[in-house]
């Protein structure tokens, strides 16, 4: 939607990218995260309120205030993948990806001939509505759409390889409370079998050249300085948990 560097060509340099998941159904969130100076927004609609005519403004926000969005989608299925892509998003992340055959179907919905089958409109906002040459905005695309394929199964430990490997695949994302879940030890993201699966992945993927980025989610600045130090070149913290947090220490401040 504009000339500055793709969200996607920035995942692929040496920067640790960082961001927030946004649940809350706001534009003006969006706003004061790009305006506060950070580099990404994943909008969440598979536990967020946002329906499309929402996640139009939210995404027309994130252009706005000059970060990029993407939207992690309920499902991978093709109607989930194309709305959000044809509204405009800088690209998309799955959850609960398991292997890749799901990978590569996630990629066939993500981008146009010849990589995939992404259905094609030349009208919509991301093709800013038929104001511009819309073969340059289909032979542009692949450059811009970023897939992001969420680790989260214990199904999955052992396909991350494969998984990364699906051609079109730019991270994979860690998802620790669902690992945790799925490895029987619900709640409990410290661990030593989720930790130690976790830090499996990110070798994994660290010994791949020009393999997908590692991802994840941070509760605080300083676990992640710890893991961009370990090669996290994604992360991302929770704009609800900020504010949650915030507001409980502003409440026992007042009354210490």
């Amino acid at each position: 939607m504009t000339d500055r560097p793709s969200f996607k060509a920035r995942l692929r340099g040496d920067k640790t990218l960082y961001g927030f998941f946004v649940g809350i159904p706001s534009p003006a969130t969006v706003e004061v995260a790009g305006w506060s100076g950070f580099d990404f927004v994943i909008i969440d609609t598979e536990h967020g309120g946002a329906g499309l005519e929402t996640l139009e403004h939210m995404l027309r926000a994130a252009a706005a205030s000059g970060i990029a969005a993407l939207v992690r989608v309920p499902r991978g299925g093709a109607d989930d993948i194309l709305h959000v892509l044809d509204l405009g998003a800088d690209g998309i992340m799955v959850p609960h990806v398991t292997s890749a055959e799901v990978a590569a179907r996630i990629v066939q919905h993500s981008y146009y001939p010849p990589l995939g089958r992404r259905g094609i409109s030349t009208l919509s906002r991301a093709a800013r509505h038929g104001t511009g040459d819309g073969a340059t905005m289909l032979r542009e695309q692949a450059g811009r759409t970023t897939v992001i394929a969420m680790i989260e199964d214990a199904e999955a430990l052992g396909q991350v390889g494969a998984i990364a490997r699906v051609p079109g695949v730019d991270a994979l994302f860690v998802g620790p409370n669902d690992l945790a879940s799925s490895m029987g030890h619900l709640g409990n993201l410290a661990h030593p079998e989720v930790t130690g699966a976790v830090t499996r992945i990110r070798e994994e993927l660290a010994a791949m050249p020009d393999g997908p980025a590692f991802a994840t989610i941070a509760r605080a600045a300083p676990q992640a300085r710890e893991l961009a130090s370990q090669g996290a070149r994604m992360i991302c913290f929770n704009t609800t948990n900020i504010l949650v947090n915030a507001l409980r220490t502003l409440r026992t401040d007042l009354h210490a």
